[in-house]
């Protein structure tokens, strides 16, 4: 009974986003106005009609072309010379097929139609029988919306607001607001940024100097881009203005929502041996390293549990053990120790290697042990995720499973994640994992963490590479060698999770999937990482095109901004009961709320107040 209500609450779902079943039988075709009035359509819905040409009665059946190798559902009767009025999600491809309920007709062929709809558009879809073969034809009543015309608005508004920031600040450099005034000629003349009656000199002597200090100064590209992750992370997670493209995967492939998590794990990886090698040099002990380092892991867990009960989810028979920040410290700890026991700190910065050869993989063959305790991780997880006997599923199974898999009495329905799952139950409890997983609405999967036991390893591994970027920037002495060996670790990581996944959503050897921290996931998000580092610390560190803000700002306050805007994150202004409660709105009330902790971020900066671990 529960798994049969839970089929119909998929259907509802797949239907509408939106609550409550607006399938709406009707002798004739409902005015297109009067049904969209009446239901008030916001986003992600397209209004469909139904219409039977048919002598004999028929069944409409439906999935969701995301739902992969899911069995069709039933949705509704569609009799003889009838119509019937619905909404369908416009997210995803929707799967429809008219099959013959008539006797009479048993030898008529099903059809079956892939159609993505659009948004708010009205659809009439006829339905013929042409020499036994049952027909679809959709017919655009209503021209669907473009329904990213708000990101472009916002892409514009944020556009103009750099525009007039940089206009304004070299307004202020230059003073061109008292040449123009023609007031205080010679104090803007004598009183410039470096006291020089010339601007061209200035500059370079602006640069040069910058060039000078940059060896002195933190990784500001570094600080930048975990800024820049923070930035997006806290975006999607207000919402993203409710676009499936800024929301996490159903279950394999990548959107927006995917990148930034592995990111942020990889810039902590490379800031470790930079904040190891500065301590080193200062004279700090190992003991005392390790001490430091306990400490940020113990504290980063328990803020994790900390978050975990907002909004109430305090109850200690269901409170979710893992979380982001747990998987962070359990990262970090792994790695920050691994680096300080076997890593070797070069006395001198960019050491020169007589042999050309080996100094192409030093950075790898000097850490000869740090790769070898790495690598069997890895071997763990592919051994446990393909060779661990999970009760009652098959034997490597990477799939969502859920209901809606092979029918109702499938054999995969209780077996979400295969191995990751299975552990992650056994290990903290099912009560005690993440109960609303992304592939459930669609899937009907039940308790499932992305966060997980298993998932861990790979995480690791992904902070690992972070470590080997951090390494290039601290071995190589040149800006082109960094930027290079940062590019060819990118390239390489990812053409090897594109062939761990056979460039393929769901037909590789090891999909891509951040519920999974799959391996290709890790290889795909690590090639990216490097390329971005490499692209920020040319045009930030090396060419000075770009300063870095704002994102530079949250970059280095992470750890207070990210707590900050999960406590906070109900309150006004920062979130807010809709009024339209369209996209233009979600995507405005996520825009504020992450322009507002820039804005935080910013202030925190110049009071010189940052939160340290």
């Amino acid at each position: 009974m529960r798994l049969l209500i839970k089929r119909w609450l998929f259907i509802l779902m797949f239907i509408t986003p939106g609550p409550g079943m607006l399938i709406e039988p009707s002798t004739a075709i409902s005015d297109e106005k009067d049904v969209l009035g009446i239901h008030q359509i916001t986003f992600d819905t397209a209004h469909v009609s139904m219409i039977s040409n048919l002598q004999y009665d028929a069944e409409v059946w439906a999935q969701t072309s995301e739902c992969f190798e899911c069995e069709f559902l039933f949705i509704v009767d569609l009799p003889a010379s009838f119509s019937i009025d619905f909404y369908a999600d416009t997210r995803y491809p929707m799967l429809l097929q008219i099959r013959s309920s008539s006797t009479d007709f048993s030898n008529t062929t099903n059809s079956l139609l892939k159609y993505h709809f659009g948004e708010n558009g009205g659809y009439n879809v006829s339905v013929e029988n042409v020499e036994n073969q049952l027909t679809l034809t959709v017919d655009v009543i209503n021209k669907p919306e473009f329904s990213a015309t708000p990101i472009f608005v916002a892409i514009g508004i944020y556009a103009g607001l750099a525009c007039l920031y940089i206009l304004l600040k070299q307004a202020i450099r230059r003073e061109w607001i008292s040449k123009i005034c023609c007031c205080c000629a010679s104090y803007s003349l004598n009183n410039n940024d470096l006291g020089s009656t010339s601007e061209g000199p200035s500059d370079t002597q602006s640069i040069n100097k910058e060039k000078k200090t940059n060896s002195k100064k933190r990784l500001k590209s570094l600080d930048t881009f975990r800024g820049f992750s923070l930035v997006v992370m806290i975006f999607v997670n207000y919402g993203g203005g409710r676009y499936w493209y800024f929301e996490h995967s159903i279950w394999n492939g990548l959107t927006v929502a995917d990148l930034v998590f592995p990111w942020f794990i990889f810039i902590m990886g490379t800031s470790i041996i930079l904040s190891q090698h500065s301590l080193r040099s200062k004279g700090v002990t190992r003991w005392e390293l390790f001490k430091k380092i306990l400490r940020r892991t113990v504290i980063l867990f328990l803020l994790g549990l900390f978050l975990n009960t907002a909004g109430g989810h305090n109850d200690l028979q269901y409170i979710r053990i893992p979380g982001v920040l747990q998987r962070f410290s359990i990262s970090y700890f792994f790695v920050a120790t691994l680096e300080l026991f076997f890593g070797k700190t070069p006395k001198v910065k960019g050491i020169v290697l007589q042999n050309r050869w080996y100094g192409y993989v030093f950075d790898v063959f000097d850490y000869w042990v740090e790769w070898l305790v790495i690598m069997a991780l890895v071997v763990t997880h592919t051994c446990l995720t393909f060779l661990l006997p999970v009760p009652g599923c098959p034997t490597a199974y990477l799939g969502p499973g859920g209901t809606m898999i092979y029918g109702i009495n499938n054999t995969v329905s209780m077996c979400t994640g295969g191995a990751a799952g299975y552990i992650d139950k056994w290990f903290f409890g099912e009560d005690h994992i993440y109960q609303y997983p992304t592939c459930q609405v669609i899937y009907g999967t039940g308790a499932y963490d992305p966060e997980g036991m298993l998932g861990s390893i790979n995480s690791i591994f992904m902070t690992f590479l972070g470590l080997q970027a951090g390494k290039i920037v601290l071995l190589y002495p040149g800006d082109r060698q960094r930027i290079i060996r940062l590019v060819i670790w990118g390239i390489i990581t990812g053409v090897i999770g594109t062939i761990l996944c056979k460039a393929s959503k769901e037909d590789g050897w090891i999909p891509v999937n951040k519920n999974l921290w799959s391996l290709s996931y890790v290889f795909a998000l690590a090639g990216m990482a490097f390329i971005l580092l490499a692209l920020f610390y040319y045009v930030i560190d090396v060419a000075h095109w770009y300063s870095g803000n704002p994102f530079f700002y949250p970059g280095m306050n992470s750890i207070l901004i990210y707590v900050c805007h999960e406590v906070f994150y109900s309150y006004f202004p920062l979130s807010w009961a809709p009024y339209k409660g369209n996209h233009a709105e979600y995507l405005a009330m996520s825009l504020l709320g992450v322009s507002i902790w820039v804005i935080v971020a910013y202030y925190f900066y110049t009071i010189k107040f940052f939160l340290k671990i």
